[in-house]
């Protein structure tokens, strides 16, 4: 941890490792101007507010809450905190940022609880992107902040930054943002190619969305079995007819974790006849337990649609 005095206030800076991708702080400053310039529009909930379409549950490991604000709204806030948080941007290179041992510190006792708050808390707090993403979620009209919010999904060296990034563009439902999801897409990190199917997910135009995510199942395509499947699932979920099926084909993948990714989608998006062929496959799997667990959850999800066909 280290301490950084301005003034008098004191700030405690934390990130995962020493030497942390610049690009990191960029998306925190960014945050604060989204948070900064939202204050004054409407939040969700508020009268008159309207609530943007709902993120991934089970085709991600964090969801994200959206903010749909009219791009004709005027966010109006103090000049000198925009023109503070720009020339922050403008200097990031002057900051540093370090992680000492948490042993005995509240973070550390964080990471060491296993409930589901104890990984909620540990993943807000670990992985900075979280609660970034979080507060960049909220729409904003401010064309500085939403260009160098672009700049990052485009550039950034950082693939975690970048997909976080993506995926904070994409739930502004801005189509003009089609070719920076293509660039993705093309990318040689499966990591950032991760990152562009699931901001596909929730961009909120499927037309656009699914022949750029049928670009992860073309037989053409390198062959990466963990960008395969979700891509499937994420087909079956926007409603193309070839998702499920792809879906099947995955449950005898050679890899047990796409095995498992499959029966999980399929207990989603699958119908009366995946009960059946999910239950058979529990005795035939010999190996994994963890595909096992997936068959067995997957098929509990289905039966009430095995019962209503009968």
């Amino acid at each position: 941890m280290k301490i950084l005095r301005r003034g008098s206030s004191v700030v405690e800076h934390w990130s995962e490792k020493p030497g942390v991708d610049s690009s990191i702080l960029s998306l925190a400053i960014l945050s604060l101007g989204v948070l900064a310039l939202s204050s004054c529009v409407p939040q969700p909930g508020a009268p008159g507010s309207a609530a943007a379409p709902g993120t991934p549950g089970a085709l991600q490991a964090s969801s994200l809450t959206a903010s749909a604000v009219s791009s004709s709204s005027t966010a109006k806030t103090d000049p000198l905190i925009t023109s503070t948080l720009i020339n922050l941007f403008d200097n990031l290179n002057t900051e540093t940022v370090t992680l000492n041992n948490t042993a005995g510190t509240p973070l550390g006792d964080i990471i060491s609880i296993g409930t589901p708050t104890g990984f909620r808390l540990r993943n807000h707090y670990v992985h900075i992107g979280i609660p970034i993403t979080e507060a960049l979620s909220l729409n904003t009209s401010n064309p500085r902040i939403r260009k160098e919010l672009k700049t990052m999904a485009r550039w950034s060296t950082n693939y975690e930054v970048r997909s976080e990034a993506l995926i904070i563009l994409a739930n502004q439902h801005n189509i003009a943002d089609e070719a920076v999801f293509k660039e993705a897409l093309l990318y040689f990190h499966s990591g950032i190619r991760f990152g562009a199917l699931e901001a596909l997910a929730v961009w909120g135009h499927p037309k656009h969305a699914i022949p750029l995510i049928k670009t992860e199942t073309h037989p053409n395509t390198e062959g990466i079995p963990i960008l395969n499947v979700y891509a499937a699932g994420l087909l079956a979920r926007l409603g193309d007819p070839s998702g499920v099926p792809m879906l099947r084909s995955f449950l005898s993948n050679p890899s047990w974790v796409v095995r498992a990714m499959a029966a999980q989608y399929l207990g989603d998006y699958g119908d009366a006849s995946d009960y059946d062929r999910l239950v058979n496959r529990i005795n035939q799997e010999q190996q994994y337990n963890f595909v096992v667990a997936e068959d067995c959850v997957a098929a509990i999800k289905l039966f009430p649609k095995k019962q209503a066909s009968q």
